[in-house]
């Protein structure tokens, strides 16, 4: 990372308005943007509250500046839109991937039509890559969203909730040695027994020992999750309810076996 860009990033705790209003009161003539997962989901599945996102929302309208979403693991992931419509915050700027390249790497970002006209041809700013509208990733990708049709989204919130239903009475019989967040087919064993955390510096040290003990156990039971505590699980279309219970009583096998 260039230093000159590392000099003009402010960083700012997650689920705290108080720090960004503090930035914003310091710096806020200077802020370009404000760039942010509204559903962080890459060091742990960190839920953000409403009025957190609403308060970004309104400090960049009030000091001039754009609000950028990343929804690169968001984006499509609940409906057929983004995580920010469902939150009802509306960002200037969005990016876009994974899910809508159907399995093969891709990118986008979408915004306001005024913003989208500095782009070239209409604009000054010129913008391509040597895959930009790759044809095999543009086929995927219309491919997979045409099926995710709201059968599907249906589908993959009813097994989430089959998951939460199975997995949160064995993590209380076992005196929750971690917690379940779950949105949508995204879900998270979020360490330890108190509230899930909202900002990553929040996650227990300790994380780790534990976890790695339940990944290595449900791994010999034929269960691959993701091999970090700081990482979320995906359900997925092609998954059966028999996979989803099959993996909590594994799971509760895995946790005895370490009470032992």
């Amino acid at each position: 990372i260039p230093k000159d860009t590392v000099a003009t990033t402010l960083v700012a705790p997650l689920d705290d308005e108080e720090a960004v209003e503090f930035l914003f009161k310091e710096h806020g003539e200077d802020i370009a943007a404000v760039v942010i997962e509204p559903l962080p989901a890459n060091n742990g599945l960190l839920v953000q509250r409403h009025e957190y996102l609403a308060k970004l929302r309104q400090l960049c309208d009030e000091y001039g500046a754009l609000l950028i979403f990343d929804e690169v693991i968001s984006g499509f992931r609940f409906k057929d839109g983004s995580y920010g419509d469902l939150s009802g915050i509306t960002p200037d700027i969005t990016s876009l991937g994974k899910v809508i390249g159907g399995g093969l790497p891709v990118g986008a970002y979408g915004a306001r039509s005024e913003i989208m006209e500095n782009l070239s041809p209409l604009g000054p700013v010129y913008q391509a890559g040597t895959l930009s509208g790759n044809p095999l990733a543009m086929a995927a990708g219309i491919m997979t969203l045409d099926l995710l049709d709201e059968a599907a989204y249906d589908r993959l919130e009813s097994l989430g909730q089959v998951l939460q239903n199975a997995v949160e009475p064995i993590l209380a019989k076992h005196g929750h040695p971690m917690r379940l967040v779950r949105l949508g087919s995204l879900f998270w064993f979020s360490p330890g027994s108190g509230q899930p955390p909202a900002r990553a510096d929040l996650i227990p040290s300790s994380a780790g020992a534990l976890y790695s003990d339940v990944h290595q156990g449900l791994l010999e039971k034929g269960y691959m999750l993701a091999p970090s505590a700081y990482e979320i699980g995906f359900i997925a279309t092609v998954h059966e309810e028999q996979h989803i219970l099959g993996m909590a009583q594994a799971l509760d096998e895995v946790l005895e076996a370490l009470e032992c």
